[in-house]
């Protein structure tokens, strides 16, 4: 019998977990258009869930109503300039959403995810993505939390990066309430 190679790769070792694949009967399918607006819903689901972002939004408020209030004393001290960027400011601190989906919108436009379309298989394994650009498999345990809207279910992997699916993405109609029980047995939701 001659030595074992220690440059050989290992040989996979057969588990009864690999039998059951994710393509199976059980699996739940989402199909999408990874679009702008997609990736714009997304980012406002993700935004939702930190209480500093409603925190922040107050306090751009408060900062707002003090620089309109400098911006009107500068119209009647003669510092029309002063005043004007100050009303900008102000204006600007109202709107600041808009501002970042434009960047969002305008970069997305040039990223190989644009306009793709991705379909996600879940099973009690993982999940299982796919699009003309990438194909992945992962675990449950590469997921962290989820948050469950009527409309759709966020999916965490990790604290910033995030999965939207959507309800109207799933195959079948009686897949929203399964995805929901699965999701629910395998990861900490709101």
């Amino acid at each position: 019998m001659s030595p074992a190679n220690p440059y050989e790769p290992p040989t996979p070792v057969s588990r009864p977990d690999d039998d059951a694949a994710i393509g199976s009967a059980d699996t739940i399918t989402a199909t999408y258009l990874f679009t702008a607006d997609h990736l714009l819903e997304t980012l406002s689901r993700y935004r939702s869930q930190h209480l500093g972002r409603r925190i922040w939004t107050w306090f751009r408020f408060a900062i707002a109503i003090m620089l309109l209030a400098a911006a009107l004393v500068g119209l009647f001290v003669p510092q029309y300039i002063a005043s004007a960027v100050m009303f900008a400011m102000a204006v600007f601190m109202f709107f600041p959403h808009k501002i970042d989906n434009f960047f969002a919108r305008r970069n997305f436009r040039r990223s190989p995810y644009c306009n793709t379309e991705h379909t996600m298989r879940f099973s009690d394994q993982g999940l299982e993505s796919s699009s003309d650009v990438q194909e992945s498999t992962l675990k449950w345990g590469a997921f962290s939390q989820a948050v469950i809207f009527p409309d759709g279910i966020l999916i965490f992997q990790g604290p910033k990066m995030v999965h939207w699916i959507p309800d109207d993405s799933l195959q079948r109609s009686s897949d929203a309430e399964r995805l929901r029980e699965l999701v629910t047995s395998k990861l900490p939701t709101n």
